[in-house]
């Protein structure tokens, strides 16, 4: 059930279509710095670095796996506001998450790191 929440927090990130919190860069330039991940395959990729979301503001289908990485030292979640998704994840660890198809509906979710709130913010948009 983790995965699946935590798969479908990812792709709810890469379908939004305006971005509170920037693209690749963490920049704050709007949708068009939003990334589509759902040409990435199966299983698309979220790095956690420097406190932020990288992409920070993504569109990802529900039937994509995810897997988040974070390379900072520290603690951070990956936590889809509005829906069951909130995973930690230990410096230095990988989680791998299943697709997230009937646990989050489609739509564009605001994602944040609660133990870093409110710097490491992104939004994801999640396709069916």
């Amino acid at each position: 059930m983790r995965r699946a929440i935590l798969a479908l927090a990812a792709l709810l990130a890469l379908v939004g279509a305006a971005c509170t919190s920037g693209g690749r860069d963490g920049g704050s330039d709007g949708a068009a710095d939003c990334v589509d991940l759902t040409t990435e395959g199966d299983t698309f990729t979220i790095r956690m670095e420097n406190n932020a979301f990288v992409p920070s503001c993504f569109t990802a289908s529900a039937a994509q796996s995810i897997r988040v990485v974070n390379e900072d030292a520290g603690l951070h979640s990956f936590t889809l506001e509005g829906t069951p998704i909130d995973v930690d994840i230990a410096g230095g660890q990988t989680f791998e998450g299943d697709p997230v198809t009937g646990t989050v509906a489609p739509g564009t979710y605001q994602l944040i790191c609660k133990y870093h709130l409110p710097g490491m913010v992104g939004e994801v948009t999640v396709v069916g």
